[in-house]
């Protein structure tokens, strides 16, 4: 089976933290990172490429410092804070472990999305 080819999503069953690069500490910031590169209207990355179902999720992971040293490498495309997720099942989000260990694909509404922040850094 070739990477990418066939994905294992579910409706969230089971509490999960993970977290993703934001912009800004606010709820607009937080949403907007939140909005999918197709809701968005924005190229496809290269795995949304192979794959117009990424297109259409927002990565997260389940470690700090893996969102934390990528926002310190690419601060314009990541943004320079973290959000940590504390997502809940019970409201439709699906998830998808996707392109490795401790990383998730995340379908979800951006302001719905945006009411499971439990805390947001500056790195």
């Amino acid at each position: 089976m070739a990477l990418d080819s066939e994905f294992h999503v579910i409706v969230l069953q089971e509490p999960k933290r993970l977290y993703r690069g934001c912009h800004g500490t606010g709820r607009t910031a937080l949403e907007a990172s939140l909005t999918s590169n197709f809701q968005a209207g924005r190229s496809p990355h290269p795995a949304g490429r192979r794959a117009t179902l990424l297109h259409m999720a927002v990565s997260m992971f389940e470690e700090f410092e893996v969102v934390a040293g990528l926002a310190r490498h690419h601060p314009e495309r990541i943004g320079t804070y973290v959000a940590q997720f504390d997502l809940r099942p019970g409201h439709g989000m699906c998830v998808a472990s996707t392109s490795g260990p401790g990383h998730w694909s995340v379908w979800g509404i951006p302001a719905q999305l945006a009411d499971f922040v439990t805390d947001v850094r500056e790195v």
